[in-house]
């Protein structure tokens, strides 16, 4: 009997438990509800309409003491599959961030290298740096890396007596850099908009970034999200 009665109020705790968790789900929903009565199938004003509302403290807007965003944290997970949204693979442009860190260098062996890896990366798997450092090798075997990137920023990294293959180790650590930064830009843009579970990864194939959006369906809100990050 003692067994019984645990069992019994362990399972009152989890429904009790499960209504408090799906609370937040019915909070949402209805503000999302809310959102579409208001707009009238107006995409934009449907998302400023939910955006007014992310922005607004808890003395004005709140649900068992948490903001709105703090009940979206909160809701149920459905993900794309059961949810709906959007998904969308950035890729961080290789070939811009070695003309800046080249301080954008007319040396003709370098730019041709730089069309040759771009025209090569369509049907090749290899990453951009890795074809460019290839290109450049064929197209002059005597040409210097070192020649084009020892600039200021990069002194106390590459010298005139560096090899090109020193260039290239180099240059890739700088690439993961940037793609870094562009992965916390966009993780920090979604995060300020309030996007509903978000899901963004690095793919495998080096400067690809796949972000899912959860019950977003408005293009035009998903490009200005994005837009305005550098070098993708």
């Amino acid at each position: 009997m003692q067994n019984k009665g645990a069992v019994i109020i362990l399972a009152i705790a989890l429904v009790l438990v499960s209504i408090y968790q799906l609370s937040f789900t019915g909070a949402t929903y209805k503000v999302k509800r809310d959102a579409k009565k208001y707009a009238k199938g107006d995409l934009v004003a449907e998302a400023k309409y939910i955006d007014s509302i992310s922005t607004l403290p808890k003395e004005q807007w709140s649900f068992l003491g948490n903001t709105f965003k703090e009940c979206l944290k909160k809701e149920l997970s459905l993900g794309l599959d059961l949810k709906g949204g959007m998904n969308v693979i950035l890729e961080v442009s290789v070939e811009d961030i070695l003309k800046a860190l080249s301080n954008y260098s007319t040396d003709k062996t370098f730019n041709e290298a730089l069309a040759i890896a771009k025209q090569r990366k369509i049907q090749s798997n290899s990453d951009f740096l890795t074809l460019f450092g290839a290109a450049f090798s064929e197209i002059d075997p005597n040409a210097r890396l070192a020649s084009l990137f020892g600039t200021i920023e990069l002194k106390d990294k590459i010298n005139f007596n560096s090899t090109n293959e020193e260039v290239l180790k180099v240059l890739s650590s700088q690439v993961d850099i940037a793609i870094s930064n562009a992965f916390n830009i966009l993780r920090t843009r979604i995060d300020r908009f309030g996007v509903t579970q978000p899901n963004i990864t690095q793919m495998a194939t080096k400067g690809r970034i796949l972000i899912e959006l959860p019950g977003v369906t408005n293009p035009q809100r998903v490009r200005e999200l994005l837009s305005g990050t550098a070098s993708l």
